[in-house]
């Protein structure tokens, strides 16, 4: 009985990947609070400006005195320089994923993962050593989103695509949910240091697993039925064998109006996603001045809402789809109309609120729950455009679109260097908003979801 959902179970752990390669991506956004030095009893600068006034704030509980003596900049590159080791690998993870066993290829990216994390308190003590594991952190992770789109194309059939990869993707809400809950929880009870050494133990069960009973394809796999397998290799789109092997068309990919709509879509449509992903915990602590605990909870759960609405969108789209209500591009569209557009609204609406904390706050949930939309918006289009080559699609694809989490908790830091103010976050929320809406509109006009010529070997 079992065997006749090898498909879904492969889904699950691609789910669970997700959940580890996100939540180690993130826990240190809510760990920094309490890795650095407070500075409120002093008039250094780069902390808060108390522009509002909350009555019942407790300063004590909100500003915890961490043992590193960093800059609001140095703070902001120990976030960022992640992603600049995630976007110099993009590229490479994109073709190596394509080319060779997928499989070898995400183990080896978990299990990096793991390793580097645990690593984090004892390089912490030298600031260029963090660096440099920051680094090689966010490099061996750069291949699990092209990993995720090869293996859909491997072992997801066609009409289930966009329910499965929102179910799949829903793993980087929920291990966003789990890292920064638990990581307020564990730095409130145990200090900085065990919020690493225990994210970094715990995938090593995943690896395990999944090294003993799942194969790179449904071809090789031994634990299937024969049914299920014939249902996958013949569906609609399905990615053979022989797709490793076949000659990538890179003059018909780069001379594609939809790739290049694709391409700018996942550059700027990525702005608010990235920003509230490394940003918030700081927002929700500099600005509105809630606790760790608080802070921690308030972060986490608009992504527990997308882990729970994405999958029931994505069931939306094939559900119309397969009812002829409407074609895979405009699902597609709307998709990304979500997840630009009344996120921006809402970050306007944030930039010139004020000191209105509840308001705020609700606001910036229903950002992130938008946002979370992309993940059957543009991250999905590369295996609707080619799914023989969707790992060398969201190689090039991601390396600029990865340049948004690595300029913004840089720029934060820059700009908050003489004191957190209302003013100058305004600036980095406009920058989003320009950068969302101008990704809506290149995709709603250019983009397409519909599977290219050039998929296929000439």
């Amino acid at each position: 009985m079992i065997a006749d959902i090898v498909r879904f179970l492969f889904a699950i752990m691609l789910c669970i990947a997700n959940m580890i390669i996100y939540g180690l991506k993130v826990n240190i956004a809510t760990a920094i609070v309490g890795m650095v030095k407070s500075k409120k009893h002093s008039n250094s600068p780069g902390d808060v400006t108390y522009e509002c006034d909350f009555g019942d704030e407790d300063v004590s509980g909100v500003d915890i005195d961490g043992p590193f003596d960093w800059t609001t900049t140095e703070q902001g590159l120990v976030v960022s320089i992640y992603f600049a080791g995630y976007l110099t690998g993009m590229f490479p993870c994109g073709y190596f994923a394509d080319r060779f066993n997928t499989k070898n290829v995400l183990l080896i990216c978990v299990l990096g993962n793991a390793f580097l994390t645990l690593l984090v308190p004892v390089a912490a003590n030298v600031l260029l050593i963090l660096y440099i594991v920051r680094f090689l952190t966010g490099l061996v992770s750069a291949a699990h989103l092209p990993v995720v789109n090869v293996l859909v194309g491997k072992w997801v059939v066609y009409e289930e695509k966009s329910t499965w990869f929102a179910i799949i993707y829903a793993g980087t809400s929920l291990g966003t949910v789990i890292s920064i809950l638990s990581s307020g929880l564990i730095l409130d009870w145990f200090g900085w240091e065990a919020v690493f050494y225990i994210h970094g133990t715990l995938p090593l069960i995943w690896c395990a697993l999944f090294y003993w009973f799942f194969a790179d394809n449904p071809e090789t796999q031994k634990y299937i039925s024969e049914k299920e397998r014939q249902l996958i290799v013949t569906s609609y789109g399905h990615r053979s064998l022989e797709s490793a092997h076949m000659d990538v068309p890179w003059k018909a990919i780069f001379t594609s109006v939809p790739f290049w709509a694709l391409i700018y879509t996942n550059t700027f449509g990525n702005f608010c996603w990235y920003f509230l992903l490394t940003q918030l915990p700081l927002y929700m602590n500099k600005i509105l001045r809630f606790d760790i605990k608080s802070n921690a909870s308030l972060s986490c759960s608009p992504y527990l809402i997308n882990a729970i609405v994405n999958p029931l969108f994505g069931k939306l789209l094939d559900w119309g789809r397969q009812k002829n209500y409407w074609r895979q591009t405009g699902g597609r569209k709307v998709a990304v109309f979500i997840s630009c557009i009344p996120p921006s609204l809402c970050l306007l609406i944030i930039a010139y609120l004020g000191c209105n904390r509840v308001g705020s706050t609700i606001l910036l949930i229903l950002s992130i729950v938008f946002c979370g939309v992309i993940f059957v918006g543009h991250l999905t289009n590369h295996n609707d455009l080619a799914p023989n080559y969707a790992g060398i699609l969201m190689g090039i694809t991601n390396t600029p679109g990865t340049i948004s989490a690595f300029i913004l908790p840089a720029l934060v830091g820059a700009l908050m260097e003489t004191g957190h103010t209302m003013v100058k976050w305004r600036y980095v929320f406009w920058i989003n908003i320009i950068a969302q809406t101008s990704a809506f509109v290149v995709f709603v006009i250019f983009g397409s979801a519909e599977i290219q010529p050039w998929n296929q070997a000439p």
